[in-house]
């Protein structure tokens, strides 16, 4: 039987967090991180911070290494980077699994736009190159990013095969840009199965402000009733030994994404999730580090030629 679970926060009702925070400190910024019913440890950059469901609103504004640790022994802990904007909140909807490819969630970061008017809606997805649906309209893939979307509710839909279907809601405003990370769960047998009551679904609800409220719900749907995606390039032979890379190095960790049953880390042109796709690094593999970082992102050497990843998915080895 399907069964529904929904979790309610009410946080800030201003379009920014200065209505929430005392005159004077308005340079902080805030973050709301949600797990469903499922009680989590939080730590930013290895302090703890809370417990969940957590919001608050007089953080340091910047880029930090977030934890959530589940209660449950039998759930896998989860690590993400988020960036905290001055005046505006961060809202992360997080649903553990017993193992890491079988949890997802959502990123939802604001930040301001030099045109007041203007809107922008930034959608990456974790595996890259996911079905991006909105508002019901021609299907794209991710990462993608939209212009000048009207002001209010739209609601979109990210899907791949083998992984569960998520169905959100955000409020787009003028003058900001919301970036959205989507972190898609493995889909089991069970969830997988095209029986409607096979599957389980849970929407945590987060209505952050009126400048981002975002509703999240994880809609399992059959694999065989995906499109599939356009043909990506292929994995990369496994690199030279460690012992060949003199100097800086970076180690690709696991990812949970697979290309041709091969776990990998998708390698781009330009330090953005937007850029072009040079080739995909199998996770264990090291490379040399060319040692520049820029938001997120380290520069490597990749088959003979420069190269950016994730710095979520690397580990920089034989630095300073």
């Amino acid at each position: 039987m399907r069964k529904l679970v929904t979790l309610i926060i009410v946080a800030c009702a201003s379009l920014s967090l200065a209505a929430c925070i005392p005159r004077g400190i308005t340079a902080k910024a805030g973050l709301q991180v949600i797990t469903n019913d499922t009680p989590s440890s939080l730590f930013l950059d290895g302090q703890y911070l809370d417990k969940t469901p957590l919001i608050s609103k007089d953080l340091k504004p910047g880029t930090y290494t977030l934890k959530i640790q589940p209660d449950d022994n039998n759930l896998a802990a989860y690590e993400t980077t988020v960036t905290l904007h001055k005046g505006l909140l961060t809202v992360v909807t997080w649903k553990p699994g017993p193992r890491p490819e079988l949890s997802g969630g959502v990123i939802y970061e604001m930040e301001k736009l030099p045109n007041k008017k203007a809107t922008q809606l930034a959608l990456i997805s974790i595996p890259d190159g996911a079905i991006v649906s909105l508002d019901n309209q021609a299907k794209e893939f991710a990462p993608i990013v939209l212009d000048n979307i009207s002001p209010g509710q739209h609601e979109f839909t990210v899907s791949l095969p083998s992984y569960e279907t998520q169905q959100h809601t955000l409020n787009m405003v003028e003058g900001h840009k919301i970036n959205v990370t989507v972190k898609l769960a493995r889909a089991t047998t069970a969830e997988a199965s095209p029986n409607p009551a096979a599957s389980v679904s849970a929407s945590p609800t987060a209505t952050a402000s009126a400048a981002l409220a975002a509703t999240s719900s994880a809609n399992k749907a059959s694999a065989s009733a995906t499109p599939k995606a356009s043909a990506s390039p292929k994995a990369s032979p496994k690199a030279s030994p460690t012992a060949t890379i003199t100097g800086p190095r970076a180690r690709i960790k696991t990812t949970n994404f697979y290309q041709d049953d091969q776990e990998v880390l998708r390698v781009r042109s330009t330090p953005s999730s937007s850029g072009s796709t040079l080739g995909f690094a199998p996770v264990g593999n090291e490379y040399p580090y060319l040692e520049e970082s820029k938001d997120g992102w380290h520069k490597i050497t990749f088959e003979g030629k420069p190269g950016w990843v994730s710095s979520q998915f690397t580990e920089l080895l034989g630095t300073n």
